[in-house]
């Protein structure tokens, strides 16, 4: 199976098993919390994998000269920094945290959007003007703007895996092993700034519950019963599944015990419903996703596309490390989703059209092999 059509599938088959295990972990907080019909969660989903559908085939089909225009930079740098700063304006706060804007009655979280943008930034600076020191000096410096601008809502979480993006990419270009050491320093240092600057505009953040996040240590710690309520119930939840889960729709945890069973926690359903083999399964499709979307980035002849590939799979793969790692006990919890299986509406759609980029890629690929016109 040719690459392309292998990503298609996985994507594929990640939808169909999205929408599964959304009704299967939902329909009981729709019904107890929300007081809507079971299947509102599922429904939204289903839109919201339509819209990822659809904007994947636009996506996949995009002209790869439209990147060469220097207008397009500036419409995506600007993009980039104008959402961020936007919903550090006017957008909406939840739980000490600034990070969702609504347009006309639509609520999204901009950040989805700033991951897919932050590497089509790059590759296209990579694109236009080469690897040289100054263009890897202007992406760094691009790079941390944007995840200082995230940190200020606050949200470590997202600000941990455009970081990753960025190094990613920035290893694509060639980068040395003495500049990264100065990177990691200058990183460093920014971090301490950022953390000043997050004191002095959002000091809540080091409040005792955002600090609570760091029960995870301990989570059986009768001081830390409260911040650890959600990760003990997860514990509970993975314990029951055992090897082979409690059957599909099983699951005791999701009933008002763990609070947001079809988002972060996913996971911990899976693992009770369906057990060991359930969580297996999701993790291989997302995986592969991930693999197959490095193999098209190795077998580019061009740059843009590699870069692209790489950090799309770079994206999905610390995604799912910061998702399964708190939900686990192993880090902090950080409420990042799981990529393609949890709920979510921006999530779904961005990763959708990261995936349409990356078919663009792999056509380009098959049309090379063959000599025929590579930008199509």
């Amino acid at each position: 199976m040719r690459a392309g059509r292998l990503l298609f599938v996985t994507y594929l088959l990640l939808a169909v098993w999205s929408l599964l295990l959304v009704y299967s972990t939902s329909y009981g907080v729709a019904i107890m919390r929300y007081k809507v019909e079971p299947s509102y969660f599922f429904n939204r989903q289903l839109l919201f994998y339509g819209l990822g559908l659809l904007g994947l085939l636009i996506c996949s089909r995009i002209n790869v000269k439209l990147f060469y225009h220097r207008v397009t930079l500036r419409i995506l740098s600007l993009g980039l920094l104008g959402l961020l700063v936007l919903v550090l304006v006017t957008g909406n706060a939840a739980n000490n945290a600034q990070r969702w804007l609504s347009i006309f009655g639509v609520t999204f979280q901009p950040t989805e959007t700033v991951k897919l943008l932050l590497i089509l930034v790059i590759a296209t600076v990579f694109l236009r003007k080469g690897c040289g020191v100054r263009v890897q000096h202007w992406v760094l410096g691009f790079l941390f703007l944007t995840i200082a601008l995230v940190f200020l809502q606050p949200d470590l979480g997202t600000a941990l895996i455009l970081g990753v993006i960025g190094v990613a990419l920035l290893l694509t270009s060639g980068v040395g092993l003495s500049r990264l050491v100065r990177i990691a320093i200058w990183t460093f240092g920014l971090l301490l700034l950022v953390a000043m600057l997050i004191y002095f505009f959002h000091p809540d953040f080091f409040s005792s519950a955002k600090l609570g996040r760091f029960a995870f240590l301990d989570p059986f710690n009768l001081e830390n019963l409260d911040a650890s309520y959600q990760l003990r119930n997860g514990y509970y939840a993975i314990g029951s599944g055992g090897v082979f889960g409690t059957g599909l729709g099983g699951s005791i945890q999701k009933l008002g015990y763990l609070p947001e069973p079809h988002t972060d926690f996913i996971m911990t359903v899976i693992a009770e419903e369906l057990g060991v083999f359930g969580v297996i399964w999701t993790m291989f499709l997302l995986m592969l996703l991930s693999f197959t979307a490095l193999y098209i980035a190795v077998c580019s002849q061009f740059i843009f596309d590699s870069m692209v590939c790489i950090g799309v799979a770079a994206w999905i793969s610390v995604q799912m490390f910061l998702n399964l790692g708190g939900v686990s006990g192993i880090i902090p919890l950080t409420g990042v989703p799981l990529s393609f299986i949890s709920y979510g509406g921006s999530s779904v759609v961005m990763l959708s059209c990261a995936v349409g980029f990356v078919l663009a890629a792999a056509r380009r690929n098959a049309l090379a092999k063959t000599r025929e016109v590579v930008y199509l």
